[in-house]
């Protein structure tokens, strides 16, 4: 059981301060380098767990786990405001372990700090309230577990100890921006893997606390362990710097994706139909303000604006679905059965009522497509058309696979498909949108990466034109 109370004051009025310190630091804050200096950390909901939860009877360290919930309110955070996932180990001076931050004086006597994230005892009070592996040893549970390396909007903890079905282990997600609801990285997987399809990693667990009469917010997601798995983008690109053909691979990839479309149609509630309108004036305000951000653009906004006019006079109000909503390669493991696809939280820079909305699946399609692109820049193809030759085969064989757009699940209304101009019209401006929030980004932090955003741009700016 957990106990969720006012955070202010607990543990100690000087862990608000021990904060502010030292969150800016973490690759997972929210406001991210600079930004942070104008961000104020404001302790709001603190979680503790019962001994059955923490597993203190059977670990034996002495540890007290407190999970506390941040907001973090400033120009420099996504929206002004999120709320940030504190995990915190509290031990005796002597007793420092993995993830310590530093010794506080508090009331009840002097305590070493610790990262929860990257501490044993945080690990296993979280499998613990998750359900799993009840009767089991907690240091068995935990046992060689490790930080997934690179992480940075989460923290994922590889843990072989965990029990799952096919014996693999389970890889522990702390989610570190929280918000109240349901969570997509909960309730996708959890229905994906409940209608039988194994394109992602097994749903094992979450844990999932009370934070206001009524509404849950999830903490954490288990999920079976992919051994042996390989990162997407990471593959890719040891195959573009080798110069070898990932085409193979890719088609592959497409016929994942076309699955994992198939399947969400049937496992989620049918989203509403597309107003062409709505649809296009999103499209339109991101593109509106990416211009402003990044002055390499201006010259191409009327081009922009003709290529979505033509768009919005095309679309058919057809039904909208669950979908992935930030796919790219680094979201795709590739195993010893394959292509697995992983964390359905969505774009981390949008809001959370956004990021889980029903979408295009096109708009997964033209996240990939621009991540072959990344690969082939990061990596250093030394063809040009290794990326061409990956995105044909993906593109390729996804439309091969894809079931109609119109499937719907028992009882629902039919709505249109796209017809094939159609479709090539909204993937085009989806890739535009994508290679536009890439422009500004690199406008940002990489100005010498500009032109791999902005040469798509171009591409899809010149074959809308010569199609009109």
């Amino acid at each position: 059981m957990s106990a969720v109370r006012p955070a202010v004051g607990a543990p100690d009025p000087s862990v608000g301060d021990l904060l502010a310190a030292w969150l800016p630091g973490r690759r997972w804050f929210p406001a991210g380098g600079a930004s942070a200096a104008g961000v104020r950390v404001e302790p709001w909901l603190a979680v503790t767990f019962d001994d059955d939860a923490s597993g203190g009877g059977d670990d034996g360290d002495g540890a007290d786990v407190v999970v506390l919930l941040v907001r973090l309110r400033g120009a420099g955070v996504p929206g002004g405001e999120v709320v940030a996932q504190v995990p915190l180990v509290l031990t005796d001076p002597a007793a420092r372990g993995p993830g310590f931050i530093t010794e506080l004086r508090t009331a009840a006597g002097d305590v070493a700090v610790h990262d929860g994230g990257a501490h044993p005892a945080c690990w296993l009070t979280l499998l613990r309230a998750a359900g799993v592996g009840d009767g089991v040893d907690g240091r068995a549970l935990t046992a060689a577990g490790h930080v997934v390396a690179g992480e940075q909007s989460n923290t994922s903890v590889v843990l072989p100890g965990a029990p799952s079905p096919d014996g693999t282990g389970g890889m522990l997600k702390i989610l570190r921006t929280v918000t109240p609801g349901p969570h997509p990285d909960v309730v996708v997987p959890r229905a994906l893997t409940r209608a039988g399809w194994d394109g992602v990693p097994r749903f094992l667990g979450a844990v999932q606390v009370t934070t206001d009469p009524g509404t849950t917010t999830a903490l954490a997601v288990l999920s079976e362990l992919v051994p042996h798995a390989r990162d997407g983008f990471e593959l890719a690109c040891e195959h573009a710097g080798r110069g070898e053909s990932f085409a193979h691979l890719a088609a592959d990839l497409g016929r994942v994706v076309a699955e994992l479309h198939t399947v969400l149609v049937q496992a989620m509630p049918p989203g509403p139909l597309l107003d062409p309108a709505t649809f296009v004036a999103g499209l339109r305000d991101r593109a509106v303000l990416a211009v402003a951000e990044a002055p390499g653009l201006a010259a191409r906004a009327p081009a922009i604006d003709a290529l979505l006019d033509d768009l919005q006079g095309r679309l058919p109000r057809l039904r909208l679905q669950t979908v992935h909503g930030d796919l790219h390669l680094g979201q795709a493991l590739h195993g010893e059965t394959g292509w697995k696809l992983l964390d359905f939280e969505g774009e981390p820079q949008r809001p959370a009522e956004e990021r889980a909305a029903p979408d295009l699946p096109l708009r997964d399609v033209a996240g990939m497509i621009r991540s072959f692109a990344y690969a082939a820049a990061v990596g250093g193809a030394p063809d040009p058309s290794w990326e061409a030759e990956a995105v044909h085969a993906f593109l390729g064989r996804y439309r091969q696979s894809a079931a109609p757009a119109a499937l719907q699940s028992p009882g629902t209304r039919r709505a249109p498909e796209l017809d094939p101009p159609t479709a090539d019209a909204a993937l085009a401006a989806l890739v535009l949108d994508k290679a536009l929030y890439e422009v500004v980004y690199e406008t940002r932090q990489r100005p010498t990466w500009v032109h791999i955003p902005l040469s798509a741009v171009d591409r899809v700016l010149e074959s809308a034109r010569r199609t009109r």
